[in-house]
């Protein structure tokens, strides 16, 4: 379960930073406009996004039971908590230092 919850949180991730500045999904955001209720589950937030993007890879990849799957998810959700905690630690100290 752990192996598969890394996995959707990777890919979650990925999603994710494809929409930053420069990136290939950049022009998402003029499509969906950073605010409001699509942005977040969309690309704007991984811990958002896991929930739908989770669901939808396991289903296509893992599909072993209903209880695995919500643990799976929840736990890839839960990885993607530390990702931003890690991801905003960064931004802050890389802000400090400009």
């Amino acid at each position: 379960m752990l192996e598969h919850a890394l996995i959707i949180a990777m890919i979650v991730l990925f999603i994710h930073a494809c929409s930053w500045r420069g990136m290939i999904f950049e022009g998402i955001k003029k499509i969906v406009e950073p605010k409001g209720m699509l942005y977040k589950p969309l690309y704007g937030c991984p811990i958002c996004m896991t929930p739908y993007y989770g669901t939808l890879i396991y289903l296509l990849f893992f599909r072993q039971s209903v209880a695995d799957g919500l643990l799976t998810v929840a736990a890839a959700s839960g990885l993607n908590v530390v990702s931003v905690l890690l991801i905003d630690i960064k931004d802050g100290i890389c802000k400090r230092d400009e």
